[in-house]
């Protein structure tokens, strides 16, 4: 047997992951065995994993067992390769086997509790990590990482947060843990809770940068959006790099229209992350939001030069397109957003506003009927569509899609408020004021719809008379 380094001299600096893979599959290919050491062993079975070849590396941990005997490393490897495989119940004998051997080993009843957890089973998978630390081992933070998760499954939220806290005594560094406590926060909404813990956390680790970024999105979470402007700021003072907080700090100016600002911070976040296709999209929306469409229209290329998968921008560049009435081209963007993503119901609204613009009435109705095969609760959808059969003189059609969107969606005052109109403008005036009845009794607040989709009703008495009648 040769000795790896053997047939190719290996530098002990070198840490290339592509050469010990090149040694490796050359040694294969000509039939022979090399020795290799636990460490590169590890290094080829993980490459095979994440790759996903997994037959390749079952035969790694085999030649590695044979090598190595006495480490337990790659029966553990074994089992996780197993579990990875859908082979749960073979990797569990692996690991009972292991426990024989060193029932010590905390790894072990780690990679013990990692597949239970695969299964479902998720009390399972804590007692294995509870047990675990019963022989004190010097890896405490990552079994308590674990638990925490283990919690967040069985959805104890608390007792994640308390072994939480246990890892930040353990190291008040610990990045990790502080997200896993804002996640926590953040999915039972506690945000005020969450503020109150980044405070403390603050007061005794003031240049922390992550505590100042996660104090920032609590207080984002609650709309305080000045004093999640100062934590951002805090942030950046302490990490200048720390591209995520200007992100955040530029969303709270777009959600506040401040757009301006927003487009400055994005910049600042583009200059650290030499450019990304989020970050990119924003920018564009800013400017969308501002009608500089030209402007909107360019950064929307950059984001999808950056990621051509990206349908929100390519949606984007359509609208951008269809508000500089340039509809023949606004659709063809808007169809290559769809082919990425084509779940997206207000997309095909969308679309189907275009196809009206440049007369493709086929198109249009079907890109209606797509929005609300997606979503049944789409309302805009149904208003919308029956409006289009109401100019092109398919009244019946118009008042089935009224009516159906009412069956769906009874509560819905706005549907019926279009319902009221249509029958009026047909001179069905009982009917009208029945529906008008209806919407007024579910929402009289938003009774100005009736003159928009009708504006001749405002001149009808007994409309006038029945809004006035209704009002609380």
């Amino acid at each position: 047997m040769k000795n790896s380094s053997e047939e190719f001299p290996f530098n002990g600096n070198e840490s290339n992951e592509s050469v010990l893979i090149d040694r490796y599959e050359s040694m294969l290919s000509q039939g022979e065995v090399y020795f290799y050491d636990v460490d590169e062993f590890e290094e080829i079975i993980e490459h095979y994993t994440i790759s996903n070849e997994l037959q390749v590396a079952f035969n790694a941990v085999d030649m590695a067992k044979s090598q190595h005997p006495q480490s337990l490393t790659f029966m553990l490897k074994e089992a996780e390769l197993l579990a990875y495989s859908n082979r749960a119940g073979e990797a569990l004998k692996t690991i009972e086997n292991l426990e024989l051997l060193e029932a010590s080993n905390t790894e072990i009843y780690i990679t013990k509790a990692s597949i239970l957890s695969q299964q479902g089973k998720y009390k399972l998978a804590l007692g294995a990590l509870e047990y675990a630390l019963t022989f004190a081992p010097d890896n405490i933070e990552d079994i308590y990482m674990s638990m925490a998760f283990e919690y967040q499954n069985l959805n104890k939220i608390p007792e994640a947060i308390d072994i939480l806290k246990k890892v930040l005594t353990l190291d008040t560094s610990n990045e990790d843990a502080l997200y896993e406590i804002a996640y926590c926060f953040d999915i039972t909404n506690f945000q005020n809770n969450a503020i109150e813990f980044f405070k403390n956390y603050i007061d005794e680790n003031p240049y922390s940068s992550h505590g100042w970024y996660n104090l920032g999105n609590s207080y984002s979470a609650i709309k305080n959006f000045d004093f999640a402007i100062k934590a951002y700021d805090y942030c950046i003072v302490i990490d200048e790099m720390f591209s995520s907080a200007y992100f955040n700090k530029a969303n709270i100016y777009a959600k506040q229209d401040k757009y301006l600002d927003a487009i400055d911070v994005y910049q600042q976040c583009l200059d650290l992350e030499q450019g990304g296709a989020i970050t990119y999209f924003y920018m564009a929306e800013c400017y969308f939001n501002m009608n500089g469409l030209n402007k909107a229209l360019l950064y929307y290329k950059k984001a999808v030069a950056h990621d051509d998968k990206y349908s929100e921008a390519w949606m984007g560049m359509g609208e951008t397109l269809a508000q500089l009435n340039r509809f023949e081209e606004a659709a063809g963007f808007m169809e290559k957003s769809l082919s990425i993503d084509e779940l997206n119901p207000e997309n095909w609204l969308a679309v189907a506003e275009t196809y009206e613009k440049i007369n493709k009435s086929k198109k249009a109705l079907d890109a209606y009927a797509k929005a609300l095969d997606i979503d049944n609760n789409f309302i805009d959808a149904y208003i919308e569509s029956a409006e289009y059969y109401f100019t092109q003189g398919y009244t019946d059609h118009a008042l089935d899609s009224i009516l159906t969107g009412i069956e769906n969606n009874p509560e819905a005052a706005e549907l019926y408020y279009r319902l009221a109109a249509f029958q009026l403008e047909l001179g069905k005036k009982e009917k009208g004021l029945t529906a008008l009845q209806f919407a007024l009794e579910l929402n009289h607040d938003i009774h100005p719809l009736l003159f928009e989709y009708f504006n001749k009703a405002e001149y009808i008495d007994d409309v006038v008379d029945l809004i006035e009648i209704n009002k609380k």
